[in-house]
Order: C-alpha cells, then sequence, then structure tokens
C-alpha cells in the first residue's frame, strides 16, 4: 500500500480509509494459507522532530489450516498500528507500508486455529478425539477415581 507523502504539504493530516492487497510472496512459506478484506484506516502525521507518524487501525481475514481436519478456515484479525518513521528525502515522495502491514498481520498468526468443535467426537483413521462427556473410565482406575472424586468434596 503506498501513500502519497507529498499531499502531507498542503495538508497537516493525511487521513487513510483504504483497502491493502499483501502480495502471495510474503505469506507463500508460513502457516497463512491467504489474506483478504485487509482494510486500514487513521492517519498520517508529520511531527515537530519531522517525522511521519502513522496511526493506524487494520481489520482483515486471514486463512489458516483448521487444527483437526486442515480445512481452510477464515480467522479474522484486528490490530493498530503506531510508528514514528524518519523519512529520508526521495524523489517520489512515496511511503509504502506494505512491509510494516506485513510485520504486524505475521504477529496476529495464532499458534493453532479451530472452528468451534466443542459437541463434535472426532475421528481418523486409526485416532479419535472424544469431549469430556463420552470419556469412560478404564475398570481398572475405578476405585482411584472415586477416592479422587470424594477427595474433592
Amino acid at each position: 500500500m503506498q501513500i502519497d507523502l507529498s499531499k502531507l504539504l498542503t495538508n497537516n493530516v493525511l487521513l487513510i480509509d483504504d483497502k491493502a492487497f499483501i502480495n502471495a510472496e510474503f505469506y507463500k512459506d508460513t502457516d497463512i494459507k491467504g489474506l483478504k478484506d485487509i482494510i486500514v484506516k487513521g492517519k498520517i502525521y508529520n511531527s515537530i522532530d519531522e517525522e511521519v507518524i502513522l496511526e493506524l487501525e487494520v481489520n482483515g481475514v486471514m486463512q489458516l489450516e483448521d487444527a483437526y481436519n486442515l480445512e481452510i478456515v477464515d480467522y479474522p484479525f484486528n490490530f493498530e498500528i503506531e510508528e514514528n518513521l524518519k523519512i529520508s528525502q526521495n524523489n517520489e515522495n512515496i511511503l509504502d507500508i506494505t512491509e510494516i502491514l506485513w510485520q504486524n498481520i505475521v504477529l496476529e498468526v495464532p499458534i493453532s486455529y479451530s472452528k468451534n468443535h466443542k459437541d463434535e467426537n472426532l475421528a481418523g483413521e486409526g485416532w479419535e478425539l472424544k469431549n469430556k462427556e463420552t470419556k469412560k473410565i478404564d475398570s481398572r482406575f475405578a476405585k482411584l477415581t472415586e477416592l479422587l472424586e470424594k477427595g474433592k468434596e
């Protein structure tokens, strides 16, 4: 996402409300399978020290693999960016904030994510995941379980 800084010469504050695009090259070797609906809102202005200050709110959706069944699921994210940038004068007066957006999106990736599978008993070839209600007590540990329950009272 490129921003024309020459507009800051005429306006003290540059308001941003735009869609952003992150190239797939950024996330090709990550857990992210896709990014969509990235909206950037906020303002950009010059400080007294001649720094460019970004105050942005970013919303979007990243597509991740479900931790249980590896389906692609949408994971919404929302974060704020507050950055002070020292800008060297270049001929174009263009600020590309794609790298800043990407660095902050990476911080939002969860360790694992799944749709709500609370009430489901998941199973696959050679494995089964059961919820707490379906847990059977091994008869060899029945007496021990009974003593533990008694100790909680």
